[in-house]
C-alpha cells in the first residue's frame, strides 16, 4: 500500500546532517513513487529513523519491530542511528540498506502470518529509488 518514514530526534542541531538529508531525500522520493502509484499492493509499513543528539539518544540499538495493527494494515519498525552515521558520507547508502532490511523483517513478518506481502516488488522500487543494485551484486570488498 504505502510506506510512511519519519525522523524523530529532540536536537535541533541535526537538520543539516547527511543523516538527516539521506532519508528527507529518501521520504520525497517515495512519497513522489506514491502519488505516480508505483508502491507495491499490501500492508503499509511505517518506518521512524531515531536520531541520537546530545539531550536524548534512542533505549536500544539496531531495529526492532513495533508492532502490527490488523484494522489498518500496518506494520511499525523503529530505527536507531549510530551516532558514528550522523555526519557520515555513506549515510544515503546506510539509508538504503536500512529500508532494505525494513523490507526483509516486513517480508519475514508476513509470511509467517500469511499475509500477502510482495517482497522483490519492495526491493526492486527501493533499488530504483536509491540507485542500489541487490547485495549480492556488489563486487567483493565494496565495503556494502
Amino acid at each position: 500500500m504505502t510506506l510512511h518514514i519519519s525522523i524523530a530526534t529532540a536536537s535541533s542541531e541535526l537538520g543539516d546532517t547527511p543523516i538527516n538529508l539521506a532519508i528527507t531525500k529518501l521520504a520525497a522520493d517515495l512519497a513522489r513513487a506514491r502519488s505516480q502509484q508505483r508502491l507495491p499492493a499490501g500492508p503499509t509499513l511505517d518506518l521512524s529513523f531515531l536520531l541520537p543528539g546530545k539531550l536524548d539518544k534512542p533505549e536500544f540499538t539496531g531495529m526492532r519491530m513495533g508492532g502490527y495493527t490488523h484494522d489498518n494494515n500496518i506494520l511499525f519498525f523503529e530505527k536507531a542511528v549510530p551516532e558514528g552515521m550522523i555526519y557520515s558520507e555513506r549515510a544515503d547508502d546506510y539509508v538504503a540498506m536500512v529500508l532494505q532490511d525494513v523490507i526483509d523483517n516486513a517480508d519475514n513478518f508476513f509470511s509467517e502470518n500469511h499475509i500477502s506481502f510482495d517482497v522483490k516488488a519492495w526491493h526492486h522500487l527501493v533499488y530504483a529509488l536509491t540507485d542500489t543494485l541487490p547485495a549480492d551484486t556488489y563486487p567483493a570488498n565494496s565495503g556494502l
